[in-house]
């Protein structure tokens, strides 16, 4: 009688423990969810904002991009500068705006059928190739603290200060792996599945090479005499948290035992820490510039709108959602330097002879893009050109005409906002950058 009672108490214990785990599972699904519905894009340049700590003087870019001095940019002949794109949110707290932006076109013409413009004849200009962010290329930050200069001024490499890999102190939590000898790179690399992200954060494996003082990603035919494994701090998604630092150990903790070694890890508190104080950082920095360039009169279609991009030489994404130049940075790695939208318009799903509007976005993500190619100035001459070859003009989101001086005081606060982000060791454009600010 006693054993006959015990097993539907028994069952229901099973069944409850079986309730519980299958609750903790919807929860961690769930939080998951919730981190990535409130991930952090880049918020546009509000009039108010305060970043202008550079020097008094007015830049010189404004002489090669405006003709005439203090005019209204009013006729297509003129050259406009960029305007600070609205948003239909903003908040006085860069950090407080950041979590739920809303990012519109305002002035976007309703999808209709309207007059075709017949195609202008452009000159042909030479396309970018795509480069993926994640592309394996030296930190320019980690390059000056870590390198010996020379006489000549070259950089110098040894094995007490070995060339950095894309892993950055400023950006990455980083775990140093302890090895009994050396390790070949084809035995690490079947461990890595689990080494690729942690939660919305990368992570990434490298080894210092025993025949040359560097350190890379960890590639099969090479052999490492010390690995190093990292989890990105902070990226768009918000910082690090409690849960991705978790499973980021515990994957390390899994890595160490397979290849029988140990590692020094880390405290949660003090990488979280550290993890919100970068998100606040690059939360404050995070700023998109976007100007209008607006029909004089009839529509353009969509069909004649991807025929100008793409004879400028400017990338469709993969989404068919926008066009992008692309632009050699300071190391050599195409980059994007300027996206075009139109309107709500998929270059790749809707009719383009039937779909129109009146207005072309060109959109600047400035900590993305290298400040030594002046990228500002670059996108309000684009503008420009696209004005008089398409018989437009080049407004803010309110459809008025800016000034020589709205340029100028845009600039001086983008000088700040660099200044910023090199006092930190992250230049706008740097490949630490395009890893903080990316998803």
């Amino acid at each position: 009688m006693q054993q006959n009672s015990l097993v539907p108490f028994l069952t229901d214990l099973q069944l409850g423990l079986i309730a519980i785990g299958a609750l903790v599972v919807v929860g961690v699904i769930l939080y998951n969810q919730w981190q990535a519905h409130k991930a952090r894009r880049p918020r546009a340049m509000q009039p108010g904002d305060d970043l202008s700590t550079g020097p008094d003087d007015l830049p010189d870019d404004s002489a090669d991009v405006f003709p005439s001095v203090s005019k209204p940019i009013s006729q297509p002949s003129q050259t406009a500068p960029v305007s600070p794109h609205a948003s239909a949110h903003s908040a006085a707290s860069p950090v407080a705006a950041r979590r739920e932006p809303s990012f519109s076109f305002p002035g976007d013409a309703p999808a209709s059928a309207g007059h075709t413009l017949s195609d202008t004849e452009l000159d042909d200009s030479d396309g970018a190739a795509v480069v993926q962010a994640g592309d394996v290329h030296e930190s320019a930050q980690a390059d000056a603290t870590a390198a010996t200069a020379t006489a000549a001024g070259m950089v110098q490499w040894s094995d007490a200060h070995p060339k950095p890999g894309v892993i950055d102190p400023l950006i990455d939590c980083i775990v140093p792996i302890r090895l009994d000898g050396e390790v070949s790179g084809d035995r690490v690399l079947p461990l890595l599945n689990r080494l690729r992200r942690a939660g919305t954060k990368q992570v990434h494996v490298e080894g210092l090479r025993s025949d040359t003082p560097a350190w890379e990603l960890v590639r099969g035919g090479h052999r490492y005499r010390e690995l190093q494994v990292a989890v990105q701090l902070a990226n768009r998604t918000g910082p690090l948290n409690a849960l991705e630092f978790s499973e980021f150990i515990s994957a390390v903790q899994a890595f160490c035992e397979q290849l029988d070694a140990s590692a020094d890890l880390p405290e949660m508190s003090e990488a979280v820490a550290n993890a919100r104080e970068l998100d606040a950082f690059s939360a404050a920095c995070d700023i998109q510039l976007g100007v209008n360039v607006l029909s004089d009169g009839a529509p353009w279609s969509a069909a004649y709108v991807q025929n100008i991009a793409t004879q400028d030489g400017l990338v469709l994404s993969r989404d068919g959602a926008r066009f992008t130049r692309f632009h050699p940075g300071s190391d050599g790695v195409q980059r994007a330097l300027l996206t075009l939208h139109f309107g709500d318009t998929n270059f790749l799903r809707d009719d383009l002879t039937a779909k129109a509007g009146h207005q072309i976005t060109l959109l600047l993500d400035v900590p993305t893009s290298d400040a030594q190619l002046k990228p500002f100035k670059l996108i309000c001459e684009y503008a420009y050109s696209l004005s008089q070859r398409m018989g437009a003009r080049v407004v803010d989101d309110n459809l008025q005409p800016l000034t020589e001086s709205s340029f100028v005081a845009i600039q001086k606060k983008l000088d700040g906002l660099y200044e910023a982000l090199d006092n930190r060791g992250i230049p706008a454009g740097s490949s630490a950058a395009v890893r903080l600010f990316s998803h």
